[in-house]
């Protein structure tokens, strides 16, 4: 029998910005190379349930910033589930906005403050204008992955120990000088990449395949040649040569 992984995928039509569900395409494709079965279960609104014991991942792709309020509070009703999937090290990951949801606090122009999940300690805020831009950062692995941001908030970490990345080359959580990207919190990973993520960086994407096995237990050995991301390798390098000669 074929290993598995389960990833669910939760409002996709809601949270849907800049054609992120090219990630979920992604996993697929790298699972087939790793003769890894890769379900994945789409929760589409926020009235669903979310299985969080059949999950290994669970995806958000980047919405609107006024759906971060809504995210909130369908997560809140299931809170208690939700904290024990993130502690036991299960993967969750949330791209750009969406990603505020899982903050303390969320400062909006001209509204109140949200309380956020919590489980990352920082604090965004909305801002009136848009930031984009290419962006390349360093994980702590020394792997590196690119992509571009369109950022519409400023994020600032209370502990620059739960960064996602070093900014190598782009706009940090909040500014050209901040050379921070994201969160993390075990394998609760906030980004502000887009691209997709996972199409770009498709090494990323086997890594944390590898992650969500490894939760339930399962040693891969398999790995895939490094050959087979020799397009998205030279993209990489080309992104960063533009970028030095600007």
């Amino acid at each position: 029998m074929k290993n598995s992984i389960n990833i669910t995928w939760c409002y996709p039509d809601i949270l849907s910005l800049h054609g992120d569900r090219g990630n979920l395409m992604a996993f697929e494709r790298i699972g087939k190379m790793l003769d890894i079965e890769v379900n994945i279960n789409r929760v589409d609104n926020y009235s669903d349930k979310i299985d969080f014991e059949n999950t290994d991942i669970l995806f958000f792709n980047p919405g609107e910033f006024k759906c971060v309020e809504y995210v909130i509070e369908t997560l809140n009703k299931e809170k208690k589930e939700l904290k024990k999937y993130i502690e036991s090290g299960k993967v969750l990951i949330a791209i750009g906005t969406t990603g505020a949801a899982f903050s303390k606090i969320i400062k909006r122009i001209g509204k109140d403050d949200l309380v956020g999940l919590g489980f990352l300690d920082m604090i965004c805020k909305e801002r009136d204008t848009i930031h984009g831009d290419d962006l390349i950062v360093k994980l702590e692995n020394g792997m590196e992955i690119a992509g571009n941001q369109i950022q519409v908030m400023e994020t600032n970490l209370n502990d620059e120990s739960i960064k996602f990345a070093d900014v190598t080359y782009g706009y940090g959580n909040n500014g050209y000088e901040n050379k921070i990207e994201g969160a993390k919190y075990k394998n609760l990973i906030f980004t502000n990449i887009l691209g997709p993520l996972f199409v770009k960086n498709p090494w990323y994407a086997e890594e944390i395949i590898k992650i969500a096995l490894d939760n339930k237990g399962i040693k891969l050995d398999k790995s895939i040649d490094v050959d087979n991301y020799d397009i998205e390798y030279k993209s990489l390098e080309a992104i960063k040569k533009y970028n030095e000669d600007k």
